[in-house]
């Protein structure tokens, strides 16, 4: 069938280089252009490889420069990216080991070992929410990974997440798991469930020299525990000793100390805290109550809001500021305070009584009479519980 238009002469199709001198050229072209590609790909190879040589010796410093000028010229290096994550985390530059680590996977998201650096590099920097997600992705894709277990668990443990942690924590130690972290965090899970295998942990502790300090600070977290604050005091100054700069140690002592109205001591142990885990809103809290107990209320109070820009809603946080603030005769200041301390928690009869006392003082006669009567009734609740509880007790000897 005819077309439209009208069709010129038909020539054959001719390639670019048809004529001869056409072919040569391009193919001179075309093979000097792969002597380049092969010789750069040479260069890139062997700058990659002088950065990890520098990385495998330690010189992480000079490793991580490497890297960086290595990815100037060669931007979508995954490789690089990858191993220049690992050093800077190692380094205690968390953000932009972070950020390297996302940029591997980002341009080669089949480089799994990026995913459990990355991993790595959230847990370092405390980003424990982060860290539980990236060694769930790293598991589903390396199952049964001993480092990647040992790390979820010891991240969900941090996060107080222990009945998540438990399974994890027990298989990395059913594998044969050495790590002190991962004993530790597990004979802590078991310490808050009351569960007798705490002393397995404490025991596999102590015998080795590395993980003893750790094993003295279980002990004496044990101690603390059962109420026997003398004996904590003593195992934790011993692992101090062995280890000064163990989890919690300080928080433990501080403890310990608040429990035996030890509050020049407990103080000092709570900033000591404070200078390993700035962010912690418990320690903040307990140096608050310690430095309020000692009667140093102005302190007190301005550790106290601080600890409040971490949790604004605790509880305790504002039952403490209420209470203070109470003491300072500014009771209509304390009185939302103690509310919102009651609110979150209602069971507590001591944070009542106080709000009870608010009310009265505030001339609000009803609502102090109606927390007085609660406040007397859950104290009488927790009286027959604890009888109850002693008869029982009592019905187990022989």
């Amino acid at each position: 069938m005819d077309n439209d238009y009208p069709r010129g002469p038909q020539r054959p199709f001719r390639p670019l280089c048809y004529h001869p001198l056409h072919m040569v050229r391009w193919c001179l072209i075309f093979a000097f252009s792969g002597f380049l590609l092969a010789q750069n790909a040479a260069e890139l190879t062997a700058r990659f490889n002088r950065a990890a040589e520098l990385q495998r010796k330690g010189a992480l410093e000079e490793a991580a420069h490497a890297y960086e000028s290595l990815l100037e010229i060669a931007p979508r290096y995954a490789e690089a990216y990858a191993n220049l994550g690992m050093v800077l985390s190692r380094l205690g530059r968390h953000q932009p080991a972070i950020e390297a680590n996302r940029k591997a996977i980002e341009l080669a998201p089949a480089l799994t070992p990026a995913r459990m650096n990355l991993g790595i590099a959230y847990y370092r920097a405390g980003q424990f929410e982060d860290a539980v997600t990236a060694f769930q992705d790293y598991l589903a894709r390396q199952p049964g990974s001993l480092p990647a277990t040992q790390l979820l668990g010891v991240s969900l443990f941090e996060l107080g997440r222990d009945v998540e942690a438990l399974p994890h924590l027990e298989q990395a130690v059913a594998q044969n798991s050495q790590d002190p972290a991962v004993l530790y965090s597990l004979g802590l899970v078991y310490l808050r469930q009351r569960n007798d295998r705490v002393f397995d942990l404490i025991k596999r502790l102590n015998a080795s020299t590395e993980a003893k300090p750790a094993g003295h600070l279980l002990q004496g977290q044990y101690h603390l525990m059962q109420q026997d604050y003398e004996r904590a005091i003593l195992e934790l100054l011993e692992a101090r000793r062995l280890n000064p700069l163990l989890p919690r140690l300080y928080y433990s002592r501080g403890l310990s100390y608040v429990k035996s109205a030890k509050y020049a001591e407990a103080i000092e142990a709570f900033e000591k805290e404070l200078d390993l885990r700035p962010k912690d809103f418990s320690t903040r809290y307990y140096l608050a109550y310690s430095l309020e107990a000692a009667h140093r209320p102005e302190e007190a109070l301005s550790r106290l809001q601080k600890a409040l820009e971490l949790e604004p809603q605790s509880p305790e946080g504002n039952a403490l500021l209420g209470k203070i603030l109470f003491d300072q005769g500014k009771a209509a200041e304390a009185l939302p305070k103690l509310e919102l301390a009651v609110k979150g928690d209602p069971q507590e009869p001591e944070k009542r009584f106080l709000l009870a006392r608010v009310y009265q003082k505030l001339g609000r006669r009803e609502d102090a009479s109606r927390e007085f009567a609660e406040v007397q009734r859950q104290k009488t609740e927790q009286l027959q519980k604890t009888q109850q509880y002693l008869e029982k007790e009592a019905g187990k000897k022989p």
